[in-house]
């Protein structure tokens, strides 16, 4: 990596938002790459399908310091269920407890697609203690139901005698899709752009929901418990402006040429999230009056990104390995 992009990650980690590695296939990591990337200022890690057991592992083991230093807030390492579960509470549940298990590390986070299972199986991993990457999440709605599975999860996790910090919770939002999506419905309309782009508008929206969860009385009574604040993860911001969303409890997944693109054009400007949450709601309805049709755009990528995510593991994973939940056997997640 560049000496200007690992700068970049020093200044993001001053704002206070992590970078998480986004690892887009397994044979492009090895033990030496991982220690690298880790070592230049990389916070946590998303691992693809595929990977090897043996580098999950490792990269648990590389990131637990930091994870201990920072009370369970960083040093997380997020790997995929079998996605082709995702529709089915009770597989994706037994896929997350077998994975957890086989994997043997406390700073390990299960990816679940948040389907309406999903959602269901989130607050269940999180009462048993097993930390989670909920992914692909593209609206309001959708993301406040993930934190009212946060919430219940905790509840029960605080009830049963778990300490909340050992458990990773984060919301992972593909804003990259979002953008890309709305603007070609813009294009085939031929309207103009608004000023902020809709992955933008969507992060504020969302910014603004969980700062206002965090104010019920009963994040205070699960916050006294070690619970950490939900972080929300922006997926392909990359593509359009890192700085344009830094916010406090916030984190980016960059490939590594996404962070080089980043570090080359662009400063960070402090944050651009807190109390902009109005402005962004506005701008999502300014797109809908456009005739972008916002809702059926999240409905789109639901079903769109649970097909990418199904299609990627049957790719990245051995034929005759059994899915997530299956056999210790299995190569990798």
């Amino acid at each position: 990596m560049s000496r200007e992009a690992e700068n970049l990650l020093r200044q993001l980690a001053a704002e206070g938002v992590s970078a998480w590695y986004e690892a887009s296939r397994p044979e492009e990591l090895d033990s030496a790459v991982l220690s690298s990337l880790l070592s230049a200022g990389f916070q946590s890690v998303r691992l693809p399908p595929g990977t090897a057991r043996s580098l999950v592992q490792l990269a648990c083991d590389l990131l637990l310091p930091a994870f201990v230093r920072s009370g369970g807030g960083l040093g997380q390492v997020s790997v995929p269920v079998d996605p082709r579960h995702a529709e089915e509470a009770g597989a994706l549940l037994k896929g997350a407890r077998a994975l957890h298990r086989t994997m043997g590390r406390r700073n390990l986070a299960v990816r679940i697609p948040m389907t309406a299972a999903g959602v269901e199986v989130l607050a269940d991993c999180l009462a048993e203690g097993i930390g989670v990457d909920a992914t692909s999440v593209f609206s309001t709605d959708r993301y406040a139901e993930v934190l009212d599975a946060y919430m219940e999860g905790m509840e029960r996790a605080l009830v049963a005698g778990r300490w909340l910090s050992r458990i990773p919770a984060v919301t992972t939002v593909p804003v990259g899709v979002f953008d890309d999506d709305v603007d070609a419905r813009l294009e085939r309309l031929d309207v103009p752009q608004p000023s902020e782009a809709a992955g933008q508008a969507l992060a504020r929206c969302l910014y603004r929901l969980r700062e206002k969860r965090l104010t019920q009385d009963w994040w205070r009574v699960l916050r006294a418990g070690g619970a950490l604040p939900p972080r929300l993860l922006w997926a392909g911001a990359g593509r359009r402006s890192v700085g344009d969303l830094v916010g406090w409890h916030t984190a980016h997944a960059l490939t590594v040429p996404e962070l080089e693109d980043a570090a080359r054009r662009e400063e960070l400007r402090g944050d651009t999230l807190l109390n902009a949450g109005r402005e962004g709601c506005d701008v999502l309805r300014l797109l809908e009056h456009l005739g972008a049709r916002v809702g059926e755009s999240v409905a789109a990528l639901e079903t769109a990104e649970l097909d990418r995510l199904q299609s990627d593991w049957n790719l990245r994973t051995a034929p005759a390995a059994p899915a997530c939940g299956g056999t210790a056997r299995s190569p990798g997640p």
